[in-house]
């Protein structure tokens, strides 16, 4: 029963969940920029390693500066990511703030994603309030 329904699968154009997922590694290094208010530029460097099937651990380090803020903030996280087909879930948690005053009002940085390509995904950051559009691409010579 199994072969017939993988031959009817393949018949149909379709591929199955597990091919889809194993043709994305989301381990390595990336950087990645959103757009968050138009006198802030909000952007950072991230590295994430596979911990079991398709869930991964890292660390973000995102660097935000806005003109109405007396100081740029430069924080240090830690995160977890889910793939799920095309999509990438990371949720973080601040570590540090290395640069800037640590403030209640600064929230870890959260990110649901779309992969476009193996080197490039877009979606948006979701911190507090509203969601922001969201742009990831591999760091060049990163190992997929």
């Amino acid at each position: 029963m199994r072969a017939c329904l993988t031959l009817l699968a393949l018949a149909l154009g379709c591929v199955p969940l597990a091919t889809a997922q194993a043709q994305f590694n989301f381990a390595g290094h990336w950087t990645f920029e959103a757009i968050i208010e138009s006198d802030c530029s909000f952007g950072g460097t991230a590295f994430f390693e596979r911990v079991e099937g398709e869930r991964f651990k890292g660390e973000l380090t995102a660097r935000q500066s806005c003109a109405s803020l007396p100081e740029d903030y430069l924080v240090r996280q830690d995160c977890d990511a889910t793939v799920l087909g095309n999509q990438v879930s990371v949720r973080c948690r601040i570590v540090e703030f290395v640069n800037g005053f640590e403030s209640e009002f600064y929230y870890p940085d959260n990110f649901s994603l779309t992969v476009a390509e193996p080197s490039r995904l877009y979606g948006v950051l979701i911190s507090f309030g509203p969601t922001n559009p969201a742009e990831w691409r591999r760091a060049e010579g990163s190992i997929s």
